[in-house]
């Protein structure tokens, strides 16, 4: 039998040596690429990913592609609804600032942003942590043009995430008793640690001390009865540990960016 020819596209193994048969490689990659067009059929794959959310935005911050995760999360029902807009849009003042540092950050150093573990307010859903992974887009001349990444719920992520493991009954035992009165060496006794441990953990882990880890789960929970709720912002302040309404405002603020009474009718 005759053998048989191999495609002109395929790429072979060249004599010229490695740096000639890499470059052969990429002809032969960014030829099939071409064939797929501007349509982005690999993100697709996220769909299938239990859990893991994928989104896209330009180096102005405006969505460009988002996965069905991400639409639910915040509230949407097609991907034409979110594209265009930015996080300002969809997030309360200072998480959504607290975004755009980090998608700079990526752009402009053109390093990953790996496995950050960030509070993320959504519109029917308030109380989440996520894990997020972003990298820079680049245009055929290599400038960087946008950022892409996904996101991940911090339960399952967290046993994958190096030191984590050990907070896993301290944030189990926060989320349970967030009204209660916490302190450090009760939290650190949770954990089989010193304070000292469980403070440089939290750090490594979440970028922020474990009291405010606890105040940030009792605004997150807050928000929730802000959302869903009539009750009087001062039962929601005594509902969820803080010590009266003065202090929640405060906080509140603090860690959103605008006022509890503003959060609750921008997202009626």
């Amino acid at each position: 039998m005759p053998r048989r020819k191999s495609s002109p596209a395929s790429p072979k193994p060249a004599k010229r040596g490695v740096g000639a048969e890499m470059a052969a490689r990429r002809e032969f990659q960014a030829a099939f690429f071409a064939k797929m067009g501007g349509r982005q059929q690999f993100h697709a794959l996220f769909e299938h990913l239990p859990e893991v959310h994928f989104f896209a935005k330009d180096a102005d911050g405006r969505f460009v592609a988002s996965s069905t995760g991400v639409l639910q999360k915040l509230d949407f029902r097609r991907e034409e609804e979110i594209i265009g807009l930015t996080d300002a849009d969809i997030h309360p003042p200072r998480v959504a600032r607290e975004i755009r540092v980090d998608d700079l950050r990526v752009m402009t150093t053109r390093q990953p942003q790996l496995d950050r573990v960030e509070a993320l307010f959504t519109r029917t859903q308030a109380k989440n942590w996520y894990v997020t992974t972003k990298l820079p887009i680049f245009d055929t001349r290599g400038e960087v043009i946008g950022i892409m990444g996904f996101v991940r719920p911090y339960r399952r992520a967290s046993t994958e995430m190096p030191g984590a493991q050990r907070l896993e009954k301290v944030v189990a035992h926060i989320h349970a008793h967030h009204a209660e009165p916490m302190t450090i060496p009760n939290l650190a006794r949770v954990a089989c640690l010193s304070a000292r441990q469980l403070g440089r953990r939290f750090k490594d882990v979440f970028g922020m001390s474990p009291q405010e880890f606890v105040v940030r789960t009792r605004v997150q929970a807050a928000s929730e009865d802000l959302i869903h709720t009539d009750k009087a912002l001062s039962d929601i302040a005594l509902a969820h540990g803080f010590y009266d309404q003065s202090s929640f405002s405060r906080q509140f603020n603090q860690h959103t960016g605008e006022t509890a009474f503003s959060y609750r009718q921008r997202h009626r």
